[in-house]
């Protein structure tokens, strides 16, 4: 089994394109991956901060830290680049089972159901 990107838009679910940051050299934009299962119709969420250097400067002079799990850094504020970056990254991935992919993914973006433990009692 292989990733297949379904759609890229903001956590909003409206279109990168139509939501520009204020700065584009000084950003963070939280976008949602649906990602499922290449040539199937399932699909699951997968969160990742796109920011500008910038932004991670300004926010460790004012914090002293950024953590850094489930960001991806670029170098301004282009829609193209940044689609087509998060899509092949992700579509790298494979692996026998959808549980296996959506791990692996879970490294790039934050998933919907990471942690989720089907036998776990609520």
């Amino acid at each position: 089994m292989r990733a297949e990107v379904k759609s890229i838009h903001t956590v909003d679910v409206e279109p990168l394109e139509l939501h520009p940051p204020a700065k584009l050299d000084c950003f963070c934009v939280w976008v949602r991956a649906m990602v499922g299962v290449r040539g199937e119709t399932g699909q699951e969420s997968f969160d990742i901060g796109v920011c500008a250097p910038k932004w991670l400067e300004e926010r460790c002079q004012k914090d002293g830290f950024v953590l850094g799990r489930h960001y991806l850094v670029v170098d301004g504020y282009n829609v193209p680049f940044i689609k087509k970056a998060i899509t092949k990254l992700i579509e790298s991935y494979e692996g026998s089972t959808w549980a296996e992919i959506g791990g692996k993914i879970a490294r790039v973006g934050h998933w919907e159901f990471e942690d989720y433990r089907p036998d776990d009692k609520q």
